[in-house]
């Protein structure tokens, strides 16, 4: 074209594509090893197991944002702008790299007056990472990966134990009954199902790239009218690594089946 004009908005549009090139290209990696086993040791006693050793790594969590809270599928702010982009390759949030499973059952037969079923699950499974995150001066809060994902470690190891009582009876050729009780959480242990990942939420802050909790103290407050950085340390939230969520404590539920 010949109008300047023209010419000019072409060209800055093609300076646009150009810039989003050097994007990281979102990746998410799931490599797991499985190892399982089931035994029938008798016709009423059953057992089955596995262990996985998995690692889920990379820089976008997928149709849900789990670091920001953000539920719009296909829709992430994370590509939106380049500095969203880094300190955000590591183990995702979906991360467990140990989980072991473990089910088993027994049935007592006690003939014409029925048969008892007691039966067991035990999960034990790695924590999820923990991040350092702050604001950003645009996008507000939860946008800015401090440091490296990953880097502050992962929650504790936790493990649970459910227990099942049945008692089944039939009452025609075709047709049992059965009423049952679920102990959930058998032992009450009420572990760590989330902790405060959020390191500054008063000050905005661009990521230390590539750095480590030791720099933190370092990090500095970006001006949220021209987002400029400014020589003011970010504000250390008080509750950053504290539990903020934790899974349902010992619950049970009964119930009853009809069978025909």
């Amino acid at each position: 074209t010949d109008d300047e004009d023209e010419k000019a908005r072409l060209e800055n549009q093609l300076e646009l594509f150009r810039g989003i090139r050097v994007f990281d290209k979102p990746r998410r990696d799931y490599n797991a090893l499985q190892f399982t086993m089931s035994r029938r040791f008798s016709k009423n006693f059953y057992v089955q197991g596995s262990y996985t050793y998995s690692k889920t790594q990379g820089n976008y969590p997928g149709l849900v944002s789990y670091d920001n809270g953000q539920i719009d599928p296909n829709i992430s702010s994370q590509y939106d702008l380049i500095e969203l982009l880094s300190n955000r390759y590591g183990p995702l949030n979906q991360d467990r790299p140990h989980y072991i499973k473990l089910d088993g059952y027994y049935k007592f037969d006690l003939k014409k007056a029925g048969e008892i079923t007691i039966g067991t699950r035990l999960r034990a499974l790695s924590g999820v990472p923990r991040q350092a995150q702050a604001g950003h001066w645009l996008y507000g809060p939860g946008e800015a990966f401090l440091l490296p994902r990953g880097t502050i470690g992962r929650t504790q190891f936790e493990t649970g134990i459910d227990l099942h009582v049945g008692y089944a009876k039939k009452l025609a050729k075709n047709m049992e009954l059965e009423v049952f009780a679920d102990l959930f959480n058998l032992v009450n242990d009420q572990g760590v199902a989330g902790v405060d990942d959020t390191y500054s939420f008063q000050s905005s802050a661009n990521p230390v790239s590539g750095g480590s909790y030791e720099d933190l103290i370092f990090a500095k407050e970006v001006d949220e009218g021209s987002g400029f950085e400014t020589p003011e340390p970010i504000k250390r939230n008080p509750n950053y690594g504290n539990v903020n969520a934790r899974y349902s404590p010992r619950s049970v539920q009964f119930g009853a089946r009809l069978s025909f």
